[in-house]
C-alpha cells in the first residue's frame, strides 16, 4: 500500500470501505489503524463511512460505526 499514482492514505481508505462493505470487523480494525498511520483524519474516515452508507445502506451504517469506534479508541483512547 505504498504511494504510487494514489497516495497510501487513499488506498487504505478504499480498503476500509471494502472492509465495511464486506462486514469484516478484522478488516475494519486493520485498515482504520493503517489509515491513521498513513495520515487519515477522523473526518476522512467519517466521509469514507458516509460513501459506504450511501452505496450499501443499513449494513454499511452498522459496520461504518464500527470504523469510527475503532478510530476513537485508537486516537482518543
Amino acid at each position: 500500500m505504498t504511494t504510487g499514482a494514489l497516495a497510501a492514505k487513499h488506498k487504505e481508505l478504499m480498503a476500509l470501505a471494502i472492509g465495511i462493505a464486506k462486514s469484516c470487523i478484522g478488516c475494519i480494525a486493520f485498515h482504520v489503524k493503517a489509515s491513521v498511520e498513513a495520515g487519515a483524519t477522523r473526518d476522512e474516515i467519517a466521509e469514507t463511512v458516509t460513501v459506504c452508507i450511501r452505496m450499501g445502506g443499513g449494513p454499511s451504517y452498522i459496520y461504518g460505526t464500527k470504523a469510527l469506534e475503532r478510530y476513537d479508541a485508537l486516537v482518543l483512547g
